[in-house]
């Protein structure tokens, strides 16, 4: 068993880099420890991942505003606070806040994260322009 207690000055949150667009703050809850990594991710207006996936999966857990999640090469929708989103083994995706509104989920990462090119400013306005 391991305890990770709540956020303390020592572990204070961090502004996202290379691997995002816009302004993204992370908190980890819980460090990597045998392949999973929890992490509550706040993400401002227009701000988003980069394309990536997971070695074992991802779980999303929105928890406040509404953002935007989208499989390369297919389906994306609107998501908002209180839906949980899994990203299968290996799925390139990429989620972060819609143009005009703030979105936090809690990021459940398993296996190792790869990295992937920037979504473009045309293909991230066309997808949250969608009808979703």
């Amino acid at each position: 068993m391991r305890v990770t207690r709540g956020r303390e000055a020592d572990r204070p949150s961090e502004l996202r880099g290379p691997t995002f667009t816009g302004d993204v703050w992370a908190e980890p809850v819980l460090a990597t420890g045998d392949g999973v990594t929890v992490n509550t991710v706040f993400f401002t207006p227009g701000a988003r991942t980069h394309w990536h996936h997971h070695e074992h999966g991802q779980v999303l857990l929105v928890t406040h505003g509404r953002g935007y999640v989208q499989v390369r090469g297919g389906e994306g929708t609107w998501v908002r606070a209180g839906d949980a989103v899994w990203f299968p083994p290996g799925e390139e995706h990429w989620h972060g806040a819609g143009p005009d509104t703030w979105m936090a989920h809690n990021a459940i990462s398993l296996g190792t994260t790869e990295w992937l090119d920037p979504v473009t400013s045309e293909e991230y306005d066309a997808s949250v322009r969608s009808p979703s």
